[in-house]
């Protein structure tokens, strides 16, 4: 599912959220291992603030959603990408989503794991990193710089976030873990 179409599926169910932000939480939350399908979706109504009229139409599409977010992050070939808006929005508005996805990944794992889980050292780094980018300013001096900026933190995220999913599933055993530059 894209950026805009699960901006459509919130726009449908009436549902006041940012995708970005929603992604980053259930990045953050699959991170945090093995999670039954309805704890998902009562982690997620939770999130969204849905009504209970709201939950059972959007449970089909947010259950594909989960899933096929869970595969990406499973994904041995590092191919995960944060669901994030497409270039032709202006860059501050890019860079306001990746604030909302990496503050939301942190709070999502927090909903799932509590204090009790261990990361390397390079995973807390990824972490702080994250946690930093979270409160990302979109005071911008160039254009230009920006757009290469942005590319180079989607990037970084990318890689952070396998990292981390790495560390805390180490039965997925990677040849090659990705490490943070």
């Amino acid at each position: 599912m894209t950026f805009e179409q699960l901006e459509d599926l919130f726009y449908a169910l009436k549902i006041n959220a940012n995708p970005s932000g929603f992604h980053g939480f259930l990045c953050g939350r699959l991170s945090c291992g093995a999670a039954e399908m309805q704890d998902l979706v009562g982690a997620s109504t939770k999130w969204l603030a849905l009504a209970e009229e709201q939950t059972e139409p959007a449970e089909t599409a947010l259950e594909e959603f989960y899933e096929s977010s869970l595969s990406n992050l499973q994904d041995l070939s590092f191919l995960f990408q944060p669901l994030l808006p497409d270039d032709e929005l202006p860059l501050n508005e890019r860079l306001v989503a990746i604030g909302d996805w990496c503050s939301n990944y942190i709070s999502g794992l927090g909903d799932g794991m509590g204090t009790e889980f261990e990361v390397s050292i390079d995973g807390k780094e990824a972490l702080e990193d994250i946690a930093a980018i979270g409160q990302i300013s979109v005071d911008l001096e160039s254009e230009d710089d920006g757009e290469r900026d942005y590319t180079e933190l989607v990037e970084y995220i990318r890689i952070a976030v396998q990292l981390i999913f790495a560390d805390l599933h180490p039965e997925l055993d990677t040849d090659e873990e990705p490490t943070i530059h």
